[in-house]
């Protein structure tokens, strides 16, 4: 049995391929062209499933042409490669389902595709980061051999903010909150040449979310507080110091540097840590560029 239909935005007659039992009913958001293959065929030509082709039916990504009514069986046609290798395109690029489904239909795909971007960034530091530990194991390593600094921090007076953050990629962030309600609460406000700031952290244990902490920016002279801003008065303190290049989530290691230094020369830590980012993605392009100096206040046992 062979049926005709009409295009429902021509409305001329559309050729169709002889079916094996009754008519069939056509998607009206697609035309159907003169080549027609089930969804087996169209599967090998497109290099995916039937059973993804199922799915993207389903969702809204992909509909075939025409279906079957009585025996239910999917037609696609020949133009639809195109929107099925786009698909394959996106999908290879790392794009979900539901990313991909968004820019069809019609939403602006740049801030998807940056952000896509921005994440495999991380990913390839994260596997260059395996790449270089796996080495060193292969080779024996155990440390990335930090050398640690002991120096004695003056006494200086800070400007504060205290609070919590979702993740650790909203640092940047939090900070530049602070610089705007400095401000406006106090313009006059001004920093030390050195520029000298650093984080503690409050929590009791480590936090992949929900982070709590003050950043800390020291100051030439207390100024105008406000509900976010406050002022404290850091006492001068012998800090044994270590710096570390590279992704913050690295800093474990010249963590366990200090800790390890401590227990050998029989100190103890005689305040919270402080975490001073002198460089990062503020003014460095990538996460091996990053240098940071973790400053653990000590004192003899």
């Amino acid at each position: 049995m062979r049926v005709d239909a009409r295009d429902p935005n021509t409305n001329h007659f559309l050729k169709t391929f002889p079916l094996g039992g009754g008519g069939e009913t056509l998607y009206p958001s697609h035309r159907c062209g003169i080549m027609r293959f089930k969804i087996g065929e169209f599967s090998k030509m497109g290099k995916v499933s039937r059973k993804v082709l199922r799915n993207y039916d389903e969702m809204g990504l992909l509909k075939p042409c025409s279906v079957d009514m009585v025996t239910r069986y999917r037609y696609y046609d020949s133009g639809q490669l195109k929107q099925l290798n786009e698909i394959n395109r996106y999908r290879r690029a790392g794009l979900t389902l539901d990313e991909i489904l968004r820019i069809r239909n019609g939403e602006d795909p740049g801030p998807i595709l940056e952000e896509r971007i921005r994440t495999t960034r991380t990913e390839i530091a994260s596997a260059s980061e395996r790449l270089r530990v796996l080495e060193q194991l292969m080779g024996g390593k155990d440390d990335m051999g930090y050398d640690v600094e002991i120096r004695d921090l003056p006494g200086i007076q800070t400007a504060y903010r205290k609070g919590r953050i979702d993740r650790y990629s909203d640092m940047t962030r939090f900070v530049m909150e602070f610089a705007g309600m400095c401000e406006l609460s106090d313009p006059g406000l001004e920093c030390t040449e050195d520029g000298y700031c650093f984080v503690i952290y409050d929590d009791l244990e480590y936090r992949e979310e929900d982070i709590g902490l003050e950043y800390h920016q020291a100051v030439k002279h207390v100024g105008k507080g406000s509900d976010e801003i406050g002022f404290m008065d850091f006492e001068p303190v012998t800090a044994a110091c270590v710096k570390h290049h590279g992704s913050y989530d690295q800093l474990g290691a010249a963590y366990e540097a200090i800790m390890s230094w401590l227990d050998v020369n029989d100190m103890e830590l005689a305040g919270p840590p402080r975490e001073c980012y002198i460089h990062g993605c503020w003014d460095v392009d990538t996460e091996e560029e990053y240098l940071t100096e973790i400053q653990f206040p000590v004192r003899h046992k």
